[in-house]
């Protein structure tokens, strides 16, 4: 429900939930202007323009639909909106609308009122012709005196008429939006030559993009009251209205059971492959007794499916247990929720009323990290889980936003399957989280690298089932997104939410060093990705709401993010329009965030709600897409393919020939060792072909960086400049404080974050089994340096909206470094997977 627009309200906080101010309306619709994002910036006037006649806001709101009108050149509506400032009582409005309609193409002359208009000299000058309104003090203390000129051809500041409250100057400053002569732009967002071009969005200090013609603007939407032509725009940019979502989705329950059936499959596979795998090395070892494992080579499928649906039944339950026991989960009653977000809770008790359904148990875990999860197979068992942080912190919008997510979970009937698998992942990263504790505890070292070894084999068995996961996790969450927008009708707060919550997480990582356990182990429950939260967070946290660094020492360094919808406005564009952005999800949890905002983006402007989101201006060139550049990132699966293509060429090949009676090549016919050796040396081949492009020389990078000004230096640089593509790896080096975990659970570099003070970045260990050098590599290994500033080189890499440095090289002074070698470790495995297909050939089958 939209909350009404308070013009003497302050900001939002924990204890005024009554929604935005006209202030902060009002300067989101000049942004938007400023943006180009002319149908943002009517619907917010649009807005403004619900206050009294009377309100001092709703004068400025008609003066910005004057002035948008003019740059979409639609003059009828312009004329309209001049013709209300000439109805008002403020000799100033009716002046500025004068001057306004003379300016417009055919006017007519329209009659002057009979006051005589108010000038203040000492005002300063708006090129844009959208007028300040002063304070009442300075109203009455200026003279009257008569403007210079009857037509001036730029418009003269008016002064404030005596009945209107006081204002701050800057609250109706929409100066430098028509200035002259554009500021330069930065002409890429990030490095592919089709959006050198792109004017759509300017990350300079100031804010300001470049004036551009009407025709690049992004396409008004029609007011219900007046009526606004669309400007061009390009097709696949187009806004349309939100398909109706079916009440029940038949094809996401279809997706899930297969997933289910799947995962049974593959779960049943794995205990049995490790059941006969342990029986074979004890009998391969030459004991002084024979050793077997009993019952290895039986069969347990019914056992183990019936194991694992009883447990995915009973999950609701266990995971009550788990989190009370190691989180402290409680109950969270309706009259506590009341206190906290009136809203979220109506919302809760009106989608349940509409459904026929029991409220579902409102949990609450007392920690101030940004949690948010819902577990439960059926609507009647569901838990909706927050933490005391989002109580806290979360406006009344935000807290119904993430209400509504967790709704839209319930709704589309998708947390059976994620719920039954979060309980598994949660008991084997707890299991991981707890030996690892455990471990640093002790001081024998015999007994320390075993728990250490035990960790590992827990986080390894975890990330296999994440892996399952991922992709019924973006399916549900693309789902929810729209299930929410449909509950709660407010996409402008389903964006703030995703927003404030992303920064959030980062700014609980800075203060733990590390992620929250449950942001990583329920992972695929929550609104947001911990792991693409990171960076974008990071660097949202270094500005406050109106876009101002909070860091001065950082302004030099952040000029270019210093504001805040800048640097939304990147996300967007780096998310939105990388040409292969829909081959890059295989190892994410979520749909890119900015994918993310920008649908809500779409969605709220076509509802003509505010947002802070800077919808990105489609590239007129085309999209630069390279089939080759594609095949080399995933050449691994191209070779997989290319190794089974071949094979079954041959077996095709040898049925041929059998039947021709030609016996030498009739062995190739149905001979499993072609198939089996042809998807390893396929495999293997694909690895080694992307090396180069993986791991280029970083030895060069000082070199180069010492030639070249636009080197990237710092985790923002990192974020601009960045490849469409992983395999396009920059090598880079970046300084700052690391952070991460620093016992045991850090072996293998999982959990280890580089923090240069102006954002965070995540750190990875290219290696395959890099716990082993955690266990042989401890004295100088990286987490023996966390809280410590250090130097890294790497390769900086991006992709499914998660901003990453694959380590070279991590060094605290020159007699402690630590080496990764990944690229001599990848070399080895491809040489390595493709000698095994090789020898699988010639052995046959």
């Amino acid at each position: 429900m939209a909350q009404p627009i308070d013009p003497n309200s302050q900001a939002s906080t924990p204890n005024n939930r009554s929604g935005a101010s006209a202030k902060q309306v009002y300067q989101q619709a000049v942004i938007a202007f400023k943006a180009q994002n002319y149908d943002q910036a009517l619907a917010l006037f649009q807005r403004l323009r619900r206050l009294p006649p009377g309100s001092p806001y709703y004068l400025k709101a008609v003066m910005g639909q004057v002035k948008v009108h003019q740059r979409l050149k639609q003059v009828d509506q312009a004329r309209s909106g001049c013709q209300v400032l000439l109805d008002s009582s403020s000799p100033e409005a009716q002046q500025w609308a004068q001057q306004v309609l003379s300016q417009l193409p055919d006017s007519t002359k329209v009659a002057a009122p009979a006051a005589s208009p108010l000038t203040n000299p000492s005002a300063k000058a708006d090129l844009s012709g959208f007028v300040p309104l002063a304070d009442t003090t300075s109203s009455q203390s200026s003279p009257p005196s008569p403007p210079k000129s009857a037509f001036p051809k730029t418009p003269t500041p008016l002064p404030e008429p005596e009945n209107l409250d006081q204002l701050k100057p800057e609250d109706a400053n929409l100066n430098a939006a028509e200035a002259g002569e554009p500021e330069p732009a930065y002409q890429s967002l990030f490095h592919f030559q089709q959006l050198n071009q792109r004017p759509g969005i300017d990350q300079n200090g100031s804010g300001l993009p470049p004036v551009t013609t009407a025709d690049a603007a992004i396409p008004a939407s029609k007011s219900s009251d007046e009526p606004v032509s669309q400007s061009r725009a390009t097709p696949s940019y187009q806004r349309r209205p939100q398909d109706p979502l079916p009440k029940y989705p038949l094809g996401l329950w279809l997706q899930q059971g297969l997933t289910a059936i799947a995962l049974l499959w593959g779960i049943n596979w794995a205990i049995h492959f490790a059941l006969r795998t342990v029986d074979r090395l004890l009998q391969w070892v030459r004991w002084p007794v024979q050793l077997r494992l009993p019952g290895a080579s039986q069969n347990y499928t019914v056992w183990v499916i019936s194991g694992l649906v009883l447990l995915a039944l009973a999950s609701p339950w266990i995971m009550d247990f788990a989190l009370a026991f190691w989180h402290g989960q409680k109950p969270l009653s309706t009259r506590q929720l009341q206190g906290y977000s009136p809203e979220a809770l109506r919302l809760l008790r009106q989608v349940c009323r509409q459904r026929g359904w029991q409220m579902p148990e409102l949990r609450v875990i007392p920690d101030p990290a940004p949690l948010c999860f819902s577990y439960g197979w059926l609507a009647r068992n569901t838990r909706i889980v927050v933490s005391q942080g989002i109580l806290d912190q979360g406006t009344d919008e935000i807290v119904t936003a993430l209400y509504g997510c967790e709704l839209a979970r319930m709704v589309n009937g998708s947390g059976a399957v994620l719920s039954a698998v979060g309980l598994l992942l949660l008991l084997l990263h707890s299991a991981y989280h707890r030996l690892a504790q455990g471990g640093d505890r002790l001081a024998q070292p015999l007994l320390r690298n075993s728990l250490g070894v035990l960790s590992s084999i827990f986080y390894g068995l975890f990330w296999l089932l994440r892996q399952l996961m991922l992709w019924l996790s973006r399916l549900c969450c693309s789902w929810g997104d729209r299930r929410a927008i449909d509950l709660t009708q407010h996409p402008d707060h389903l964006a703030d939410g995703l927003l404030q919550l992303t920064e959030a997480i980062a700014i609980d990582l800075q203060q733990r060093d590390t992620l929250h356990p449950l942001l990583t182990s329920l992972e695929i429950l929550m609104p947001v990705s911990g792991r693409q939260a990171i960076t974008p967070g990071s660097l949202l946290a270094q500005v406050d709401r109106d876009g101002q660094n909070l860091n001065p020492e950082n302004n030099a360094a952040s000029d270019r993010f210093a504001n805040r919808a800048n640097t939304i406005a990147t996300l967007l564009a780096i998310d939105s329009l990388n040409p292969y952005r829909q081959w890059l999800r295989g190892s994410a949890s979520h749909p890119p965030l900015g994918e993310r905002l920008l649908n809500l983006g779409q969605q709220a402007i076509l509802r003509q709600q505010p947002t802070t989101v800077a919808l990105p201006v489609a590239p007129r060139t085309s999209n630069g897409f390279s089939l080759p550049l594609l095949l080399l990132q995933k050449s691994p699966l191209a070779g997989l393919l290319t190794g089974v293509g071949i094979a079954m060429g041959l077996w095709f090949i040898g049925g041929i020939v059998n039947r021709l009676g030609w016996q030498r090549l009739s062995w190739l016919y149905q001979d499993p060792s072609i198939l089996m050796g042809g998807l390893w040396l396929g495999l293997g081949l694909g690895l080694l072909l992307r090396i180069n492009a993986l791991f280029p020389d970083p030895d060069s990078t000082p070199s180069v960086r010492q030639t070249t000004a636009t080197a990237p230096t710092t985790t923002v640089e990192l974020l601009h400049s960045s490849s469409v593509l992983p395999v396009q790896g920059k090598p880079i080096t970046l300084r700052g404080q690391l952070r991460g975990s620093a016992g045991l659970e850090n072996w293998g570099c999982q959990n280890l974050y580089l923090d240069d003070g102006l954002g965070l970045v995540k750190l990875v260990n290219p290696v395959p089994l890099g716990s082993l050098q955690g266990l042989f590599q401890q004295r100088s290994h990286p987490r023996q340096w966390v809280g410590q500033a250090v130097t890294v080189s790497g390769w900086s890499r991006y992709g499914a909206g998660l901003l990453w440095v694959d380590i070279h090289q991590v060094q605290l002074n020159s007699q402690h470094r630590f080496q990764a070698y990944g690229p001599n470790w990848a070399t080895l495995l491809s040489l390595a997977i493709s000698l095994m297909g090789i020898l699988t050939i010639f052995r046959g089958g």
